[in-house]
């Protein structure tokens, strides 16, 4: 069998998310929405960790739109603290690739899960428990990974963004037609990914203090940005929302500090440029991630997207970073030194 490596899996995202989007359950999902509407689902109650809980973020927001409580929790925190705002009207979203980390398959096998209204699963393992525990599962189709989390960010991310916007009475197949088109963009994007690799190294040099920043949609990039760079690159780096930067982070800005910021939508884009330009005139190293950035900073661009892709667009980019700072630190990235691809201590 083929050793797989973190590229390997970066460059399969384009055929896993056609693969994710192609087998989308939207006529069996439908039901939610009618069950929203009549009041019969009066909460909806997310969970994920890591990577899985950056993934539900853009959704998350997309969902506060409705006229109901909307929540996200990390796994771990809803098992020990939250459980009990799982009840008959709670809709419970979980977003596991493997559907048993130990906290996922605690979750699931208490009592608690049992009395939501409806569980929906995203796993890349529908024979896991999590994936039959599940009222509707929605498959990841991402097939195997090395470790580090590519295709099995980009899949949840997607597709749970298509189910809050069909939640919220949005055209499913418009959606899952905007992924498609970005899948194609991706394909694109990485055919001279050594040259965007090498120009990136250049781009970033040394960092080891760095900070990914990003606001809305694009706060799941910024979070997961920073985990791709802990586990491919073994890297501190901290991911947090670009407003939250300014309530006392912003004292870490100096000529040691590497700052990343997700360029975001038209709402948040020239705050987000405004927090560049200060902190590059506190001699701070400024990297705008996306393609309507300044001339003022160092850019990394990300493939062509519309609003609700470009949360996933970052994130390729980013993956793309964390590729060149091991290349840059002389590691065989994503070589896991502590932990497996499934966590299964507590």
């Amino acid at each position: 069998m083929e050793k797989r490596s973190f590229i390997g899996d970066i460059l399969e995202q384009p055929l896993a998310l056609k693969n994710a989007i192609a087998s989308y359950p939207g006529n069996d999902l439908e039901i939610l929405k009618k069950r929203i509407d009549s009041g019969e689902i009066q909460r909806i109650v997310m969970a994920g960790h890591g990577s899985s809980f950056n993934a539900l973020y853009p959704s998350f927001l997309q969902l506060s739109k409705l006229p109901i409580p909307v929540m996200l929790w990390q796994t771990a925190e809803l098992l020990k603290y939250g459980s009990r705002q799982i009840e008959s009207r709670t809709l419970l979203i979980l977003n596991s690739q493997s559907g048993r980390s130990i906290e996922m398959e605690q979750l699931v096998n208490q009592t608690g899960v049992g009395r939501a209204a409806s569980l929906v699963a995203l796993t890349n393992y529908i024979d896991s428990p999590l994936g039959q525990k599940a009222d509707f599962c929605i498959p990841l189709m991402a097939g195997e990974e090395h470790g580090v989390a590519t295709k099995t960010f980009i899949n949840p991310l997607a597709l749970s963004i298509i189910l809050s916007l069909q939640l919220n009475g949005e055209n499913a197949d418009q959606s899952r037609a905007s992924f498609l088109l970005l899948a194609d963009a991706i394909a694109a994007y990485l055919t001279d990914w050594e040259k965007k690799v090498h120009t990136i190294g250049q781009m970033i040099g040394s960092c080891s203090h760095v900070i990914v920043v990003g606001r809305g949609y694009s706060m799941a990039t910024a979070l997961n940005g920073a985990i791709n760079q802990k586990e491919a690159a073994w890297n501190f780096s901290e991911g947090m929302n670009a407003a939250e930067f300014r309530h006392g982070p912003l004292e870490l800005a100096d000529d040691k500090l590497t700052l990343f910021i997700m360029e975001g939508d038209d709402q948040t884009r020239e705050l987000n440029h405004k927090l560049a330009e200060e902190v590059h005139s506190y001699g701070s190293h400024v990297i705008w991630v996306g393609n309507k950035g300044s001339k003022k900073f160092s850019t990394v661009a990300v493939p062509e997207s519309t609003a609700i892709t470009q949360p996933a667009a970052e994130a390729v980019a980013m993956q793309l970073v964390a590729l060149a700072l091991a290349v840059n630190k002389g590691l065989d990235a994503g070589n896991f030194r502590h932990i497996g691809k499934v966590v299964r201590v507590e």
